[in-house]
């Protein structure tokens, strides 16, 4: 028996599950440069945006200029006082020598030019807002824009992974990743966008103003700054840690959601409920365990600017002291010093923020990148109007490393025959339905459906051409018309109705309150297994494809049911190929041929009545369910 292959996706998945977070982040140090590459298809917006963010930044240097001029109209200097002008390098340049605020004569109501000058600061940051205002703006629409692309691509890969994939990962973690993560990643690719657009032009415009007015003074009071930038650093590595382990957390604590809701009733037939409620908590305790410690390193940076940016405003009052510096320039110089370590703040904070989200962001990417292991061929084409001849050949498969599932089994299902697969729980039956439908690849041998390899066929077009009816059922939070349209898409009312007669699941719809409109719980939880069975039923008779899996159909259906039921698939049957599995032999025995399976391998195929005269394993369990009953 040759060895099965770990396919690509599952080797993938598994490294993203389990993985350390920060070992991950670290293999992915473009991940930022890739996140910018979702904006591309916006940067017609993208220009716009940063022009305003670009203005808004602009603006900053201009009221400093605009301040210290009025400052000088409402409190002109004494006679012989220091004037307070630029440095004399630049005291000469037009914009120092020629802005002065026009004076109007009101007469004795001079308070009236002096509220007029006062009013133009408030028009300014007028301005300035309405840029900030179109800047965030224009970015939060990039934004969702970018949020929306990260989780159609992440939802449409998970759907293109085999079955593999998800024996592997945990439901609760990609609900995770495509609700909360992928969020996450596109803020810190629009943050990160604003962030080194408004902030540095808004510090250098400051800045340029600070050092046009006084340059000993703006050096003296920002020479302290560079002392923020080790720890801020030292900072960040202990976010990203935290922060990833806080992503951890969430994952695992939307599992225990997952698994509380899903499986609601095993929690209240056993009395769970405190058991469950102590999980969820503490993992929630484990998540704010985490958030403090990122939210404590992230919160440091914000006291620390603040105290350089006071220390450095010392120094300042020192030296406009020694120097007798005039109270206009004195005031303005200070004003632009604490405009300026807000957006120095800004940043610090930023590149805590972004630690955490390029974690998120990694993760986002692993699942994008995960390759599905079974995939359609290169030169793969649509199966069409099959006939239903289904061949095994000398097939293995594995889903755990040297544990065979099916050892070397070779079937020839006819078209247009029905037959049933037996065996004890573990033989191989549902696997082999399984792997009809592709939803795993070979091992080793081959499956073909009309003399062609399941593989040479699109995946879509293969289980197009065959319907399942599983044990598990499963309804959609949904009308009932809904759940059955989703065998057919294009299906009619009448067509749907006609499908529910033949699943006589006809009669008990049209004594629901609103009849085939009304709405099901989630996995349908107002009906009966029965109930739910028959719509299950009915959603494959409306799909009416060539080929039809019976994976256990009637296991939820009381004897009455069971009756109709049959006689409805009997009719459905005819002229199709029909694989039903069944562990009650009541259900089968009209079948064509049976497979009897044992641990992975074929015992015997025939009718019933010859497998009851030859095969010892298929006596066993005849005689083990009617003589007993």
């Amino acid at each position: 028996m040759s060895e099965p292959k770990k396919s690509k996706s599952t080797t993938r998945a598994l490294d993203i599950a389990t993985s350390d977070v920060e070992e991950m982040a670290m293999e992915r140090k473009d991940v930022f440069r890739r996140l910018l590459g979702y904006v591309k298809p916006y940067r017609g917006r993208l220009f716009w945006g940063v022009t305003a963010g670009v203005l808004a930044g602009v603006m900053n240097g201009i009221l400093l200029l605009v301040i210290k001029t009025v400052i000088r109209v409402v409190l002109p200097p004494g006679e012989g006082a220091d004037t307070g002008g630029a440095y004399k390098p630049f005291a000469d340049l037009p914009i120092f020598t020629d802005f002065e605020i026009p004076r109007f004569d009101f007469g004795d109501n001079e308070w009236i030019f002096i509220l007029l000058v006062c009013l133009t600061i408030p028009l300014l940051l007028l301005i300035r807002g309405i840029f900030e205002f179109l800047h965030k703006y224009v970015m939060l629409w990039i934004n969702l824009k970018v949020q929306y692309r990260l989780r159609d691509q992440v939802f449409t890969g998970l759907m293109k992974q085999s079955l593999a994939f998800y024996n592997v990962v945990k439901q609760g973690e990609l609900i995770q990743t495509v609700a909360n993560q992928t969020k996450t990643s596109a803020e810190a690719g629009s943050n990160l966008l604003s962030a080194l657009i408004q902030n540095p032009i808004s510090m250098l415009s400051i800045f340029v103003m600070l050092m046009i007015f006084d340059p000993l003074y703006t050096v003296g009071a920002l020479f302290v700054f560079p002392l923020c930038i080790v720890p801020v650093a030292m900072i960040s590595r202990r976010v990203r840690k935290a922060g990833g382990k806080e992503e951890q957390e969430s994952e695992g604590l939307m599992v225990t959601l997952h698994e509380s809701f899903g499986g609601i009733r095993l929690v209240k037939a056993n009395s769970r409920e405190e058991y469950q409620r102590e999980r969820f908590n503490q993992g929630s305790r484990r998540i704010n365990e985490f958030i403090m410690r990122w939210k404590k390193a992230m919160e440091i940076s914000s006291p620390m600017v603040e105290i350089v940016a006071s220390l450095g405003i010392s120094i300042g009052m020192v030296y406009a002291w020694w120097t007798g510096m005039a109270a206009d320039k004195f005031m303005t110089l200070n004003v632009g010093l604490m405009s300026i370590y807000p957006h120095a703040k800004a940043l610090s904070r930023m590149q805590v923020q972004l630690q955490k989200c390029y974690v998120a962001a990694a993760k986002v990417f692993g699942y994008i990148d995960a390759e599905p292991d079974v995939r359609d061929a290169e030169k793969a084409f649509d199966l069409q109007n099959s006939k239903g001849a289904i061949e095994l050949q000398d097939v293995t498969f594995a889903y755990v490393k040297d544990k065979a599932a099916l050892n070397g089994i070779s079937l020839n299902f006819e078209s247009g025959k029905k037959y049933a697969l037996v065996g004890q729980s573990g033989s191989g039956k549902s696997t082999i339905l399984s792997l009809i439908l592709r939803f795993y690849d070979v091992g080793s041998g081959s499956i073909k459906i009309d003399g062609t390899d399941i593989r040479d066929y699109k995946q879509e077009s293969l289980r197009d051409q065959i319907g399942l009816v599983s044990q598990d059922t499963f309804l959609f939070h949904d009308t009932i018309e809904n759940n059955i349209r989703y065998g057919r898409l294009d299906a009619t009312h009448e067509e749907i109705e006609h499908a529910a007669k033949l699943a006589h699941a006809h009669e008990f719809i049209v004594q629901q309150d609103k009849g085939y409109e009304t709405m099901l719980g989630d996995k349908g939880c107002t009906l009966s297994g029965g109930q739910q069975q028959r719509l299950s039923i009915a959603r494959a008779i409306l799909r009416n494809s060539p080929i039809l899996f019976l994976d256990e159909a009637m296991s939820a259906l009381d004897s009455e049911s069971e009756k109709l039921i049959h006689e409805a698939i009997q009719d459905l049957s005819r002229g199709k190929t029909v694989i039903a599995i069944a562990h009650r032999l009541s259900t089968v025995l009209d079948s064509d041929e049976i497979v009897v399976m044992k641990a992975g391998e074929v015992v015997d195929m025939a009718p019933h009545s010859v497998l009851l005269e030859r095969c010892e394993e298929y006596q066993q369990l005849y005689k083990l369910q009617f003589e007993e009953s």
